[in-house]
């Protein structure tokens, strides 16, 4: 088994892919988070302020809870896990 990532949206563009596989070995989200940006380097600039955090309109969602950077960074991710990279969109 595996880590399962989604990227939703746009982040499909940025990352050319939809999803990825990573193996258990990356067991807190801030590993999660390391090895996303050195597999897909452009989420970096797509996603993050220049002051390390998470632009507010992309979310990260673990198994359902959303994930707060960097705050949650040392949450627990284990072999079955789902994250979830979306965009919130608003519109009239």
């Amino acid at each position: 088994m595996a880590i399962k990532v989604k990227f939703m949206s746009s982040l499909k563009n940025v990352t050319g892919t939809s999803s990825a596989d990573l193996p258990p070995s990356f067991d807190t989200f801030e590993k999660v988070m390391d090895e996303l940006l050195r597999l897909f380097p452009k989420l970096k600039d797509e996603m993050f302020y220049p002051d390390g955090t998470i632009d507010f309109i992309y979310q990260v969602i673990l198994n359902g809870k959303r994930l707060s950077w960097p705050e949650d960074k040392n949450i627990k991710v284990k072999n079955g896990d789902q994250l979830i990279f979306l965009i919130f969109m608003a519109g009239g």
